[in-house]
């Protein structure tokens, strides 16, 4: 299951950007907070929502909302597909979180095995997806592809996802997002200054809008009772 989920996400994700820019794919995928703070709700005993995380998720919907229904020359053609699949891409990756500290809570499960469950039974999910959307592409292994793949294995898929699924053996999960306000705005950043992707007033104030609503999901209940 958590092969599957995984596989899906990243399926959609690099989908994605076929279609829409990498700076609203990176806002739209991190809506992720909210729908594990949804999920939690549910799913997961002791992490509820709360009037300040219901306002966190008002805040963040209305600023993906915003960024959403921004058309502009400059976005690619039917960029609304792009949109929906990191969309997609966010709820099978909260999907995956929440499937995780679940099993976790019932399972003596290391995190260590979580992240080999992952990574090999997301590998029939992604082939396949390669098989069917990329057979007329060509591999040309030159060094800004090596490169970019060594730090996908050796930074995300190894450091990064250990890290990532020690904190979710170990800590709320709702919680551990509090500080993943900070990858869609470096997101939309680095679109803008290395890719020179569009990011005019109203995607900065849609972000502004995700940002927040993220650390009111995230904020404590120690924090609200001190702000």
């Amino acid at each position: 299951m958590i092969g599957l989920l995984f596989g899906l996400d990243f399926l959609f994700l690099y989908w994605s950007i076929v279609f829409t820019t990498a700076s609203r794919a990176t806002i739209f995928l991190y809506s992720h907070p909210f729908w594990v703070a949804l999920g939690a709700h549910f799913f997961v005993d002791q992490d509820r929502l709360h009037p300040v995380k219901v306002a966190g998720l008002i805040l963040a919907f209305a600023g993906l909302w915003m960024v959403f229904r921004i058309q502009s020359p400059l976005l690619p053609e039917n960029n609304w597909i792009g949109d929906v699949m990191s969309l997609a891409a966010a709820v099978f990756w909260a999907a995956t979180t929440l499937y995780i500290k679940r099993i976790s809570q019932t399972v003596t499960v290391s995190h260590y095995q979580t992240l080999f469950s992952q990574l090999v039974f997301a590998i029939p999910i992604l082939l396949a997806g390669s098989l069917l959307f990329e057979h007329d592409y060509t591999i040309v292994p030159a060094a800004g592809v090596l490169w970019a793949m060594a730090y996908q294995i050796v930074v995300v898929a190894f450091f990064s996802y250990t890290l990532w699924f020690w904190m979710i053996h170990n800590f709320a999960v709702s919680g551990l997002t509090a500080f993943t306000f900070l990858a869609p705005l470096f997101g939309v950043f680095f679109g803008a200054v290395i890719l020179s992707e569009p990011a005019g007033i109203v995607v900065w104030l849609g972000l502004a809008l995700v940002c927040a609503g993220i650390y009111l999901v995230n904020r404590s209940p120690k924090n609200r009772s001190c702000g």
